[in-house]
């Protein structure tokens, strides 16, 4: 259920003509992305915890509000219960790009790099064209001390999203802020 056609579905409840069984876990799910939206990760990890937990959310809410979870995590160094949330994610849709993509980070974070290889690799393969895929993959290879490797693959990330400027400044150096 799309926002929209849960404000809809509300707005009928109210008028008394459908249940609002699932309104209150879409309006959580929605608040969830608001909280992360501003940075507010810890309101973001409860919102979408109660969404998560109704039951009461479709397959693509119920990825979405694992994958708004999973960064907030991630933001507040929970790196292992933001893996959680990505895995499980994935399987419900397991070709999605971006949650290999997130799950790599983590994992690059958590300092699990093979794991997070694997998965950037498989993001890549699905998505050859999301720059932020090629971003995490040049921090991989940074890690790895493989700095002209790394180099390449942030080359390859701006190339996709020029007007980025942390891709711009992996690229060239960090004293080309």
């Amino acid at each position: 259920m799309t926002r929209k056609s849960g404000l809809l579905m509300l707005a009928l409840a109210l008028a008394g003509g459908v249940s609002t069984a699932g309104a209150d876990a879409i309006g959580d799910n929605n608040i969830c992305y608001a909280q992360f939206a501003t940075g507010d990760y810890r309101s973001a990890i409860d919102y979408c915890t109660r969404a998560i937990d109704s039951g009461e959310l479709s397959d693509d809410d119920l990825v979405t509000a694992l994958l708004n979870r999973g960064v907030a995590l991630k933001s507040t160094g929970e790196h292992d219960r933001a893996i959680e949330d990505y895995t499980r994610a994935l399987a419900i849709v397991p070709d999605d790009a971006l949650l290999y993509q997130n799950r790599a980070n983590a994992y690059r974070e958590k300092g699990d790099i093979a794991p997070a290889l694997a998965d950037i690799e498989k993001a890549i393969a699905l998505n050859p064209d999301s720059a932020g895929a090629w971003y995490v993959r040049g921090a991989l290879a940074e890690a790895l001390g493989n700095q002209d490797v790394a180099r390449r693959y942030y080359m390859t990330a701006l190339g996709l999203d020029p007007q980025n400027e942390v891709y711009r400044s992996k690229a060239f150096g960090e004293a080309a802020q």
